[in-house]
């Protein structure tokens, strides 16, 4: 029998937790929408949306940081704030009333799923001049960041 790599073990590992995650996720998502009530009074609603906006205002901070200082820290803070700003506009839109449904859709669709977009975009393009300055090999400018594999040597 041959010896297995580490890193295939820890990846093997990954696999099943992020796929068991994912099945349990769907049970869960389909157990609520069944079981949750269509309207619910919300405590400490104020506290929810300021914390919310408090991230977002973090992210948004460590993101120009790592910018400004030219780390690679950027992609992270750029997928976290875009993350958290289509929260924010899915939650705008999906828990406002009659009368502020409209401009939460306005700023949902104008400035956070945009500015989110944005964001990855930002990820995705600092993601691949990372790799194509760290790594030597010269077809990896011209690779689709989707198709550069994650280890030098591919474990699949």
């Amino acid at each position: 029998m041959a010896h297995r790599h580490a890193l295939g073990t820890t990846r093997d590992r990954l696999l099943t937790i992020l796929i068991t995650g994912a099945v349990l996720e769907v049970v869960w998502t389909v157990y609520l929408g069944w079981r949750l009530p269509r309207n619910h009074i919300a405590y400490h609603w104020d506290v929810a949306w300021v914390g919310l906006d408090v991230a977002e205002i973090l992210m948004l901070a460590g993101a120009a940081w790592a910018a400004w200082r030219r780390r690679a820290v950027l992609i992270l803070f750029s997928i976290a704030s875009a993350t958290l700003l289509l929260l924010d506009a899915w939650f705008d839109v999906t828990t406002s009333g009659k009368k502020g449904f409209d401009g939460s859709l306005a700023v949902a669709i104008i400035i956070e799923v945009p500015s989110a977009l944005a964001l990855l975009w930002v990820a995705r393009r600092s993601a691949h001049a990372l790799l194509t300055t760290q790594f030597t090999r010269d077809h990896l400018a011209e690779t689709p960041l989707r198709q550069i594999p994650l280890t030098p040597k591919s474990e699949d």
